[in-house]
C-alpha cells in the first residue's frame, strides 16, 4: 500500500480497540515494525494480527509524559486512537480526549518524530453542546500548539467486525421485537399544531467502513499539519440501516419512534447502568447529521471505491 513504510517503526496508541486493531492488520502487509501501546495489554474481545513473528509487540503503559515519551523514543510514525464513547469512575473525556493527544504531541516534538496522524470525529468543530465532542476539539487544539504538523483525521461513524454501532443493533434485534428510531419525530414548538411533529426530519449518517478508514490513515503518513473529513459513499437514517441489519439477518422488527426529550430522559436512566448502554451526551451528539460531501471526497483520494454497508455488513454481522 505504501512503500514508505518499509524498515519504519510504528506506534499505534489503543492499538487493540476497533479502529486500532483494523489499522495494526493493514500495517502487517507493510514491512514495518509495530508497537500496540495500550493501558489494557489484554484486550477484551479476541485480536488476530496477520503479522510476522515479532512484527507487533504491546507496551502496556499509565498515561503519563515520562511514560509517553518513553514508548515514542526512537519510532517514526504515530498514530493516537485512543477515545471514549462513554466517561467512568477512572476515565473522563478531558484527560482521554484532549489531555493525552497533547502529551503524545508534546513527546512526539521532543522526539522528533517525521508523522503523527490523530484520530479525532467529525463535527466536533461545530458541536458546542457535548462535553464528547468539546473534549476531542480541545484536543485537536491542545496538540497543534504542542506539534504543528500533525495530522487529524475526522470520520463519520465506523462500522465494520467488532463496532459498536451496527453489532449493537443486531444483538438488540435478537431478542428484542423493537428497534428505536432516536430522533423521530423532530419536535419544535410552533403556533401552527400541524408543524410541531415533523415525521420526516430524521438523524443521517454517512457511515464508513473501518477498513476503507485504515487505508487513509496509512497514506497520511507523508502529510504535514492538515485536518481531513472521511466519510463513506451513502447517506443513511436509522431506519434505513435497521432495515440491511434485518433484511441480512432475516428478521422483521417493529420500529419506534423516539423523540430527543424522551431518548434523554431513557439516557438518564440508562447511564447509570454498568457499560453505560446510552447516555444524554450521545442523544446530544446524535442533534446532529454525521455526513459530509467533502469527506467522502477526501476518502475516493485514497479509495477509490469505498465499501458500503450494503456490501459490508453481510461480511462480519
Amino acid at each position: 500500500m505504501s512503500s514508505n513504510l518499509r524498515g519504519k517503526k510504528v506506534v499505534v496508541f489503543g492499538g487493540n480497540g476497533f479502529i486500532g486493531s483494523h489499522l495494526v492488520n493493514h500495517l502487517c502487509e507493510e514491512a514495518c515494525e509495530i508497537k500496540i501501546v495500550t493501558k489494557q495489554k489484554k484486550p477484551k474481545k479476541k485480536i488476530f494480527f496477520a503479522s510476522e513473528p515479532g512484527q507487533v509487540s504491546f507496551e502496556e503503559i499509565v498515561y503519563e509524559q515520562s511514560a509517553i515519551n518513553k514508548a515514542i523514543c526512537d519510532y517514526d510514525i504515530v498514530f493516537n486512537l485512543v477515545g471514549i464513547l462513554a466517561e467512568n469512575k477512572t476515565s473522563k473525556f478531558k484527560f482521554v480526549h484532549t489531555e493525552i493527544p497533547r502529551m503524545i504531541a508534546k513527546s512526539v516534538n521532543l522526539n522528533k518524530v517525521k508523522s503523527y496522524i490523530h484520530v479525532s470525529a467529525l463535527n466536533v468543530d461545530i458541536i458546542k453542546d457535548s462535553k464528547y465532542a468539546l473534549s476531542k476539539y480541545n484536543g485537536e487544539i491542545e496538540l497543534k500548539k504542542e506539534f504543528s504538523n500533525a495530522v487529524i483525521v475526522r470520520p463519520g461513524v465506523v462500522f465494520g467486525k467488532g463496532d459498536n454501532f451496527t453489532n449493537f443493533f443486531s444483538k438488540l434485534s435478537k431478542f428484542s421485537p423493537f428497534l428505536p428510531l432516536i430522533g423521530t419525530p423532530f419536535i419544535k414548538l410552533s403556533k401552527n399544531i400541524f408543524k410541531i411533529l415533523n415525521f420526516e426530519k430524521k438523524v443521517r449518517f454517512q457511515p464508513i467502513y473501518v477498513g476503507d478508514l485504515s487505508k487513509f490513515l496509512i497514506r497520511m503518513i507523508d502529510k504535514k499539519n492538515k485536518t481531513y473529513e472521511v466519510t463513506g459513499p451513502s447517506i443513511k437514517s436509522f431506519s434505513q440501516i435497521f432495515d440491511l441489519i434485518l433484511q441480512h439477518k432475516k428478521r422483521t422488527r417493529l420500529y419506534i419512534p423516539i423523540p430527543f426529550f424522551q431518548a434523554k430522559i431513557m439516557a438518564f436512566f440508562l447511564e447509570r447502568l454498568p457499560g453505560s448502554l446510552l447516555t444524554r451526551d450521545q442523544i446530544t451528539l446524535l442533534k446532529y447529521d454525521s455526513i459530509s460531501k467533502k469527506g467522502l471526497k477526501n476518502l475516493k483520494t485514497v479509495v477509490t471505491n469505498p465499501l458500503s454497508m450494503e456490501t459490508s455488513l453481510k461480511t462480519y454481522l
